[in-house]
């Protein structure tokens, strides 16, 4: 039976973060539910000050693998991961909820439940339909890069821009143009670069710069061979390979 302290701690920091749904304990771990969110969370802990928390959404797990140490042990179908402090758990539980929010076919199923609300077959749905899809996946972007550029770590939304990594035209289906995996959250200036094939990046994040971008442009837009993308996965690393080969004026 889990201490009433650290109980009282973990509900606490589940239900700040929007699992309000608590599923009881089940082999030392507490399991909640988001009402919001398709994926369970567990957590643990010990007396000193370690905390343990795991993710039932596949998806979700795979990011996190990038960027966290697996646990020790794991509940039964869950992806866990080691929480050093109370700060940073509480953290990883938001991480949950906002990747769980915006992976893969969430955005998707925002955008068909927004379709379904006005049909239509003229060039007006068309253009609507494009306007809906671009906000959904702003937001979506939004949500999954933490309200951060890609690269910069600007934060203000008026400075920020969803760019696609295979443009919306070029994409095959509405479940590409929504997958966060082909879009890059970016300031103004990287997203115009990035657009027109003046930048791109390696499958190590760092930024490739095109001898059409003259070092004093470089200069007068910010744009430094210095810059990488802060966070990088296979899904990302292979929609740039499509943007090396088909956009960038390398």
């Amino acid at each position: 039976m889990m201490d009433l302290s650290l109980r009282n701690r973990l509900e606490k920091s589940a239900l700040d973060q929007g699992f309000s749904i608590s599923l009881g304990e089940s082999d030392g771990w507490l399991v909640f539910q988001a009402h919001a969110v398709p994926t369970r969370l567990v957590l643990s802990g010990s007396d000193d000050g370690v905390f343990m928390v795991g993710t039932s959404h596949p998806g979700v797990g795979s990011e996190l693998a990038e960027e966290l140490e697996i646990a020790p042990q794991n509940h039964g179908g869950f992806d866990c991961f080691i929480a050093p402090s109370s700060g940073e758990l509480f953290r990883i539980i938001g991480r949950i909820w906002a990747l769980a929010r915006s992976l893969p076919n969430e955005p998707l199923a925002e955008f068909e439940r927004l379709m379904r609300e006005a049909p239509s077959t003229t060039e007006v749905e068309r253009l609507r339909k494009e306007r809906i899809g671009q906000n959904v996946f702003r937001s979506a972007l939004m949500t999954y890069w933490e309200k951060s550029c890609a690269v910069t770590g600007v934060q203000n939304p008026t400075l920020l821009r969803a760019s696609h990594i295979i443009p919306w035209a070029t994409c095959e289906s509405d479940e590409e143009r929504l997958n966060v995996h082909n879009g890059l959250l970016l300031v103004a200036t990287l997203d115009a670069a990035f657009d027109a094939g003046l930048i791109t990046f390696e499958d190590d994040g760092r930024i490739l710069i095109s001898g059409k971008l003259s070092e004093g442009d470089q200069i007068s837009s910010g744009i430094s061979s210095h810059m990488h993308l802060t966070r990088m996965n296979d899904e990302v690393r292979k929609r740039l390979a499509w943007h090396r080969m088909h956009l960038f004026e390398g």
